[in-house]
């Protein structure tokens, strides 16, 4: 098929705005996948009782091993403004405790107790660290959790445990003994985060 000069310089300008327009939506869609790169917050929740540190354990119904209280960030109004974006690690942290401590340990206990820079990182969780007065792991699982979707969140956690930050051995060894007398199994960065916390002397 014979194609005139004009014709063919005008199907060579559209070819190559549409191979354009291709480029920029790729660049567009690869750039917006990298600010929606979502961390992961959450606290220790760390006690003091008879003259022994302890920090807190949470076990959901996902896993069999046990971790800290904590868990991925979402969109929606910010705890601090109310307004709508992207909410900060710190609010991840304070958010999922809330939620997992089915509401025992509030919001605003929880910033009373914490500071965004007192925190540990490991790989991409941030943790940040809680004073917060002992208190017994049975009034938390007494906690009636009423049905419905919207208070699914708060029945996630099926467990919590009280662990002496000196029974925690550093290595390949992941068991450790509860204050109750169980033998659980920590989440894989648990032992790096209580050596972490104990050199910088965070508890």
């Amino acid at each position: 098929m014979h194609m005139s000069p004009n014709f063919r310089s005008q199907f060579q300008f559209i070819s190559v705005r549409w191979q354009s327009a291709v480029c920029w939506f790729l660049s567009f869609v690869m750039l917006a996948s990298c600010q929606l790169t979502y961390a992961n917050g959450g606290m220790l929740i760390v006690s003091k009782d008879k003259g022994k540190t302890y920090l807190l354990f949470v076990q959901t119904h996902k896993h069999e091993y046990y971790e800290f209280p904590g868990g991925r960030q979402e969109e929606g109004a910010s705890l601090l403004d109310n307004k709508r974006r992207l909410e900060s690690v710190y609010e991840t942290a304070l958010r999922e405790t809330v939620e997992e401590m089915r509401g025992y340990l509030g919001r605003q206990q929880l910033l009373s107790a914490s500071s965004e820079k007192r925190v540990i990182e490991v790989d991409k969780f941030k943790l940040f660290v809680a004073n917060v007065p002992f208190f017994q792991l049975n009034d938390v699982r007494a906690i009636k959790i009423p049905s419905g979707k919207k208070w699914s969140v708060m029945r996630e956690v099926v467990n919590y445990a009280w662990v002496d930050v000196n029974s925690v051995e550093f290595g390949s060894n992941s068991l450790v003994t509860t204050l109750d007398g169980d033998v659980i199994t920590m989440h894989p960065i648990a032992q790096e985060v209580v050596e972490l916390g104990l050199s910088q002397q965070l508890f």
